[in-house]
């Protein structure tokens, strides 16, 4: 909405030499001045406000009105107080590593000029919901290769234990999962503001990786997936992230608050047994100074187990009402669309390096999922153990097809073979790869018989380790697939697969006679909707009704394109069975 008339000033210089300024655009709290990108096409807002200064641990509120001049929204916003996870690395920077600023709810918008009545996607940035910021990602070339077509916004949440501290002592005081809120409270402002920036608040698609994927999957849970298109219509999760999912008063939350209180010197040792419950433990929390804060948060996190982080959403029976694998499986969903992606090797950064034997598998197994009773190890162990006859000596390191005769993923990848590749494959599993199979489901026709789709896929390419899918969808560099660089047909593909979904609602590709290319997988007419019988001659022996996209590299020409729709039940060596085995026992 442009600016015609009231007494506004100009807040200083309005952009750089060289470049344009973008329209203004009038929120009523506040008025904001862009920069057109003439490289992008973009004209693009950053450092928008979408809340006030957080109080700690209470639900986010709306800015104060500030109308006194026109702010200039060229510049990144603060990021949130990181931290990071386990375990305490040798050497910390603090000011480049943990420092923050507590007051970062803001955004940033990115809209084609002339923009009016586009499609949105909204981002959220993943960091294991301890790190990161709106600037993790840049949607600009998914834009490009779908000709500008859309708007995209980038949002900030408080992370670490500003934004998940849980405890009873913080559902009496204050809110849990404070950092949900403040995404959810961002996704609000959209539906109020996006059409002054030219995108249609009807057609909003949320999306993420890793963390932001994890919350893809939660914002699809709220409130019992009751809500409806009320904040958006269609969800893209990438490596959607599923530590496990604690209730909110549970011993381990309540552990890493304890600690978080020590170490912000509000709790001594003989205060803990009773702890204190009369408000004055998270009063004194709440008036802390914010550099002990960010270093209790950054150290306690710092002690978490291996590749974990220790502030995470929980369930808190109001917002999140459920586990993942209980409540997607349910049906129980908001939107109506879910394109759900997963990376082939995710899990190699999160498992320590010393895993040779079934033995020391079993440790790792037990310490990592101390709930699981000793049927349900039993039922792991017969999915997950490496064949007695297994030699990693006779087959080379390298990305499986995930098809018969096999090998597979439980006992291959690019990075490690045998005892160390199944429990790569197991954190993969019940962390990244599973959650992308509920998802699906919850927005299958076996769970939904309205207007609910959904689509998988997978990222195979060799060397696909968590978050190398960015690398192919935010630049137009040459990323390294571990068989050389991937071909541009290949990397314009994977962009459209998102950009069609976030302006059509499916994913498929507008492919004609002949123009194969090794990308005739994704066209419609065999890539069909998960729990949809998929077309016959899809490749891979894709029959069923779970059909996978398998986003692969030819072995001859390498980097070429060569897609392929699977059986995704099937795939890995069985891989549907041991997400239903997970989905049954649960990951605590």
């Amino acid at each position: 909405m442009l600016v015609t008339a009231g007494p506004i000033a100009c807040a200083g210089p309005v952009v750089g030499r060289g470049a344009a300024a973008a329209p203004i655009v009038d929120l009523g709290y506040s008025v904001y001045r862009g920069v057109y990108n003439e490289t992008s096409g973009l004209n693009t807002y950053r450092g928008i406000r979408f809340a006030a200064l957080p109080q700690r641990w209470q639900l986010p509120e709306a800015p104060t009105v500030d109308r006194t001049s026109v702010l200039e929204a060229v510049n990144d916003p603060p990021r949130c107080p990181q931290s990071l996870p386990g375990p305490t690395p040798a050497v910390v920077n603090f000011n480049a590593s943990i420092l923050g600023d507590e007051d970062c709810l803001f955004l940033n918008v990115f809209s084609p000029k002339g923009a009016s009545k586009l499609p949105v996607v909204v981002w959220i940035h993943g960091g294991g919901y301890g790190a990161g910021s709106s600037t993790s990602f840049d949607f600009s070339y998914i834009n490009r290769a779908t000709n500008n077509s859309f708007v995209a916004v980038t949002i900030q949440y408080r992370l670490g234990a500003f934004g998940f501290l849980s405890s009873a002592e913080v559902a009496k005081h204050g809110v849990v999962n404070a950092g949900l809120h403040d995404m959810r409270f961002a996704l609000d402002w959209v539906q109020q503001h996006i059409a002054k920036f030219g995108g249609d608040p009807d057609q909003v698609t949320i999306s993420g990786e890793s963390a932001g994927g994890g919350a893809v999957m939660l914002m699809a849970m709220a409130n019992g997936g009751a809500e409806g298109n009320s904040l958006f219509r269609r969800g893209i999760a990438s490596s959607p992230y599923f530590p496990t999912q604690p209730k909110h008063d549970d011993g381990l939350p309540t552990d890493y608050f304890l600690q978080f209180a020590r170490r912000a010197n509000c709790l001594n040792e003989t205060q803990q047994h009773p702890m204190p419950t009369d408000g004055s433990l998270f009063a004194c929390l709440q008036s802390a100074d914010t550099i002990l804060l960010q270093n209790a948060s950054a150290y306690t996190s710092y002690a978490a187990k291996f590749g974990q982080w220790a502030f995470i959403p929980v369930t808190d029976g109001a917002l999140i009402q459920a586990q993942p694998n209980e409540q997607l499986l349910a049906g129980k969903v908001n939107g109506e669309r879910i394109l759900a992606g997963n990376n082939a090797n995710e899990g190699t950064y999160f498992v320590p390096k010393n895993i040779t034997t079934r033995s020391t598998f079993l440790a790792w197994l037990q310490l990592t999922y101390p709930s699981l009773t000793p049927s349900a190890v039993t039922s792991v162990l017969a999915l997950y153990a490496v064949p007695d006859n297994f030699s990693s000596s006779s087959i080379p390191k390298f990305e499986t097809t995930g098809l018969p005769p096999g090998p597979y993923a439980t006992t291959v990848s690019g990075s490690a073979t045998g005892w160390q590749q199944a429990a790569n494959n197991l954190y993969a599993e019940t962390t990244f790869v599973c959650p992308a199979y509920w998802l699906a489901d919850a927005y299958s026709p076996s769970n939904k018989t309205t207007n609910h789709s959904a689509w998988r896929y997978q990222l195979s390419v060799p060397n696909a380790f968590h978050g190398v899918d960015l690398a192919f969808l935010g630049s137009q560099q040459s990323s390294s697939s571990g068989m050389g660089a991937v071909s541009q047909a290949f990397r314009t593909g994977f962009m459209q697969i998102w950009g069609r979904f976030i302006v059509r609602g499916e994913p498929n590709l507008d492919l004609g006679q002949g123009n194969n290319g090794g990308l005739v997988a994704a066209g419609r007419e065999s890539w069909l909707p998960w729990g949809r019988k998929t077309g016959t001659g899809a490749g891979g022996g894709g029959s069923g009704v779970f059909g996978l996209l398998n986003v692969n590299i030819t072995a001859d020409v390498p980097g070429r394109p060569d897609w392929s729709v699977v059986d995704g039940l099937g795939f890995e060596g069985g891989r549907g069975a041991r997400c239903a085995l997970w989905a049954e026992v649960g990951v605590r």
